[in-house]
């Protein structure tokens, strides 16, 4: 696994997602209940971006078609999206938050 930092964990504030641009892809990460999720921000249905959506608890509700997911899974919950969001692994550690985007699902 590549951890790589993202972001300052004061940062996050409990139930609203943050993106952060790596080389790589635009993370969206969310903090709930003191555990913290990290996904690319974008949707799977149509690639837009998803972090403008709304969160209800921890299911995100696409902004263009409405699809839901968990983003505790990354679980599709309602259609048109039938493919789940890409989740990445996180730890924190001495007040920052590491994601591996390399290990995602």
């Amino acid at each position: 696994m590549s951890f790589q930092k993202v972001i300052e964990l004061e940062a996050l504030e409990e139930g609203k997602i943050r993106t952060v641009k790596t080389k790589d892809l635009i993370l969206a990460l969310v903090r709930i209940e003191k555990t913290i999720y990290a996904f690319e921000d974008a949707c799977s249905h149509d690639g837009e971006e998803i972090s403008c959506g709304e969160l209800r608890g921890t299911t995100l509700i696409c902004p263009r078609h409405f699809a839901e997911f968990d983003i505790t899974t990354g679980k599709v919950l309602k259609r048109p999206a039938t493919e789940p969001l890409s989740l990445f692994p996180v730890k924190v550690e001495g007040g920052e938050v590491f994601v591996d985007w390399e290990e995602g699902s």
